[in-house]
């Protein structure tokens, strides 16, 4: 099958990246086709994760504090470019409670050096709101981004039997359902944006002054041309990237991690989002419709492969198909974990288990100080003559790297005219 039409710039995978891209290019005019291989925009590692706009506190492992400060700029600057893409519908968009970081027992850092990386990362923060005035975290500018607690001021909230400490923080998660309906109406509604669901990309090749794009749907293969290629897929990305002669640096390492949706008891309604560190542990977020996002590491890691795609297996759950004994299993001792530090959590009902890709570069695993797991700042786009592949990292630095990617698709644009 060949598609006919001949669009100039094709933007491949529709995750929040994806979609960044498209209604960034969009604004300055530029018409573009958006592919991605599940049949509708933002539904798979973008929709099935914490939702958690980092400030850069959870990577106080990496020293340079290089991570912590990119977490923070994107931070700062998510908002802003929802609201540029979205106008007034971006404040639909539900939040959680803030998190308190619990500092357990075993953590790769102590309490104190936790704390000096925290304030390293509230002083810089505080630096560039003063500088740039325009910048906000969802719309909001708290005075400090944490305080430390002791294990008293928590214990009406939190078992402490296995912690040394814990910190108050201004950091939330955005309800990703709530993101995914708003972004795909967006998708759908912009004119400047054409959307190809249920393709799937295997291949780019350069073909004189264009491109090549192959893929299939089903059974059946399928190719388009375009002028620029903007490759925005996750668990795809670097074998497209090989297809065309990019050669991503090595030690790339997929993760395939499991979460958990519940609805909460009525005890846990305005309870305190939480996520303990540094190592194997995993995260609670309250949504304020009651319900919560639940993880909980050694049990929802389920897949982990050096390979440059991840199995076909891991397809179904990144889709939300998982069978449903498996399911309650993985949910069954998700909440047991969790409720050893959150004993009420035992009391919810599992609404929903199902399953993100994590891509990252490392070795070893979190529970390592010296894994580069903990290192996140290796992001950002690569281009070469109208192909250009990003990778953004975490959710939070998305929309902040849909900037770059834009401002240099116009530039090969313009030199074309």
């Amino acid at each position: 099958m060949l598609v006919k039409n001949k669009p100039k710039i094709v933007i491949l995978g529709a995750g929040l990246q994806g979609v960044s891209v498209a209604l960034e290019l969009a604004h300055r005019g530029v018409q573009v086709l958006l592919i991605d291989q599940d049949q509708q925009p933002m539904n798979r590692a973008c929709l099935r994760n914490e939702g958690k706009i980092h400030l850069g506190l959870i990577y106080a492992n990496d020293p340079s504090q290089a991570t912590g400060k990119l977490q923070l700029q994107g931070a700062l600057s998510f908002y802003n470019l929802l609201k540029r893409w979205l106008g007034s519908k971006i404040e639909s968009l539900g939040i959680s409670t803030p998190f308190t970081y619990l500092v357990a027992q075993d953590s790769i850092l102590n309490t104190e050096e936790l704390e000096e990386h925290y304030y390293a990362i509230d002083t810089e923060y505080k630096k560039q709101i003063t500088q740039f005035p325009e910048l906000n975290y969802l719309g909001q500018k708290p005075e400090t981004l944490y305080s430390q607690l002791t294990l008293e001021q928590i214990q009406p909230y939190f078992a402490t039997d296995n912690l040394q400490g814990a910190f108050q923080t201004a950091e939330v998660a955005i309800d990703t359902d709530d993101l995914a309906r708003l972004l795909r109406q967006a998708v759908y509604e912009t004119p400047n944006i054409d959307f190809l669901g249920g393709k799937r990309v295997k291949a780019v090749e350069r073909v004189n002054d264009k491109f090549r794009i192959q893929g299939i749907q089903g059974q059946e293969f399928w190719q388009i041309e375009a002028e620029q290629v903007v490759n925005a897929t996750w668990e795809n990305r670097m074998a497209i990237d090989q297809s065309v002669g990019l050669v991503n640096e090595p030690g790339w390492l997929h993760r395939l991690k499991y979460r958990v949706i519940v609805e909460i008891p009525d005890s846990l309604v305005n309870f305190p989002s939480a996520t303990m560190v540094i190592g194997r542990y995993g995260d609670i977020v309250i949504r304020p419709n009651q319900t919560a996002y639940l993880s909980w590491y050694p049990v929802g890691l389920q897949g982990w492969t050096h390979d440059l795609t991840p199995p076909d297996s891991w397809d179904g759950p990144c889709r939300g198909e998982v069978p449903q004994e498996k399911a309650m299993d993985i949910a069954n001792k998700t909440i047991g974990a969790i409720s050893k530090w959150v004993p009420e959590i035992a009391n919810a009902k599992v609404l929903q288990v199902d399953a993100g890709a994590i891509l990252a570069h490392g070795k070893t695993d979190v529970d390592d100080a010296s894994s580069s797991l903990h290192n996140r700042s290796k992001i950002g786009l690569i281009s070469n003559c109208g192909y250009h592949s990003i990778n953004a990292g975490k959710l939070t630095t998305a929309p902040l790297c849909a900037l770059s990617v834009a401002d240099t698709v116009v530039e090969e644009i313009k030199s074309l005219i």
